[in-house]
């Protein structure tokens, strides 16, 4: 089962309260039992993809076809003007390889990039099998999208609309840009929105890489649809959420009277996840172990529990104790997430503040030199700084 453990930088706060940076770590659990997988390819087909790139995701496709069980479901949607599914969605035990490859080989590049409706038709594939997002079935659902083109017809917000709604139905999207014609505030949004992962791939060579390591991530699932849910105490803010692991991501919560839901990607076995974040402790009496906010973890279920407290102290000596780890877990993730996104100078602004109260620890030196790779490089780089190393990784 899932657990959860909350850690603070300061234990000890004064009277007249303060800020503090709070962070939950989620411990995913072991799998139990196998899962089912619906998976829909979303490929870009337009003029630009032609020569390796087109290749190459016929061979993705192929290599996804080898890691399939009879019990999972697979569908393929080919788009550029217009988007049109090529396969599916069908059970894989019902379906010979020879047969799913002569369709897949129908994939060929030409036309524009409506990408939207490349989703939408992947999404609506994946809408027809038989799923209930708030049941405890082991059905795990993924949308993989490949791109190397903008979609001239439809905003960023739109996407975030449409990725809003596919992760409402209990779709995760797996999205990756390759090239640089590509817009990556897209991907980025898409994949964090449906709360999956968002990447660059360089190279044709690197399609196969990721559509297998997609799908193989998808059979280590324990719970998918899971959410952390803050439910502060009176006068308690909590603001600066943030995803940390297994991606830096930065987070809208759903805030409902004082209560505020994190959407987490699945728990998948052997990867750790964390949720960063600030809280504002009101004034108090000096007293122990005070509960700021109530967290509790639910993932198909199952229920798991903890809490953010502090001591409230006018002891100098326990006022001055602090976990210089938690804040800069903090700072790195808000770091790296604005460099994800292309932010140089608001990196720039958080790195100098790193080093005027921590110094040039590991972490500082990290970030300033993640921070100036981007600030010469694009996409790829961009990309890159988004993923925190986990030294603590499950073994």
């Amino acid at each position: 089962m899932a657990s959860i453990e909350t850690e603070v930088n300061r234990p000890a706060v004064p009277p007249e309260g303060a800020r503090i940076t709070a962070e939950v770590d989620v411990e995913p659990g072991e799998q139990t039992g196998g899962v089912e997988r619906h998976i829909a390819l979303c490929i870009d087909t337009s003029g630009s993809m032609s020569g390796a790139k087109i290749s190459r995701a016929r061979d993705g496709a192929s290599w996804v076809f080898g890691l399939l069980e009879p019990t999972d479901y697979v569908s393929v949607v080919a788009f550029d003007s217009t988007a049109e599914v090529l396969l599916g969605p069908v059970r894989w035990g019902d379906l010979g390889r020879d047969e799913a490859m002569g369709m897949v080989e129908e994939l060929s590049a030409g036309g524009g990039t409506d990408m939207y409706a490349g989703l939408e038709t992947a999404s609506e594939s994946l809408a027809s099998l038989d799923h209930d997002p708030g049941a405890s079935g082991d059905a795990v659902r993924r949308l993989l999208l490949l791109s190397d083109g903008k979609d001239k017809d439809h905003t960023v917000a739109e996407f975030e609309g449409l990725a809003r709604d596919i992760d409402g139905s209990g779709v995760r999207i797996e999205a990756a840009g390759i090239g640089e014609d590509y817009n990556q505030d897209t991907i980025r949004t898409l994949g964090t929105t449906a709360r999956g992962k968002w990447t660059h791939l360089e190279e044709a060579g690197d399609i196969e890489a990721f559509f297998g390591e997609a799908v193989e991530s998808a059979s280590q699932v324990v719970a998918a649809d899971a959410e952390l849910e803050l439910d502060a105490a009176n006068g308690v803010e909590v603001s600066d959420i943030y995803r940390a692991l297994p991606q830096a991501q930065d987070v809208e919560p759903e805030w409902e009277a004082n209560t505020a839901t994190v959407k987490l990607p699945d728990l998948t076995e052997r990867e750790r996840q964390r949720v960063v974040m600030k809280v504002a402790a009101p004034a108090h009496d000096p007293a122990e172990g005070v509960p700021l906010v109530q967290v509790r973890l639910r993932a198909r279920g199952d229920e798991a529990t903890d809490r953010i407290t502090v001591d409230y102290s006018e002891e100098s000596e326990e006022l001055a104790e602090a976990n210089e780890e938690v804040q800069l877990d903090h700072q790195e993730t808000v770091v790296r997430t604005e460099l994800g996104k292309g932010n140089v100078e608001a990196a720039e602004t958080q790195v100098e503040q790193m080093t005027r109260i921590h110094g040039e620890t590991e972490v500082v030196e990290d970030v300033a030199r993640e921070t100036q790779v981007v600030k010469e490089g694009g996409k790829a780089e961009r990309s890159r700084a988004t993923e925190i190393v986990d030294e603590e990784r499950i073994e």
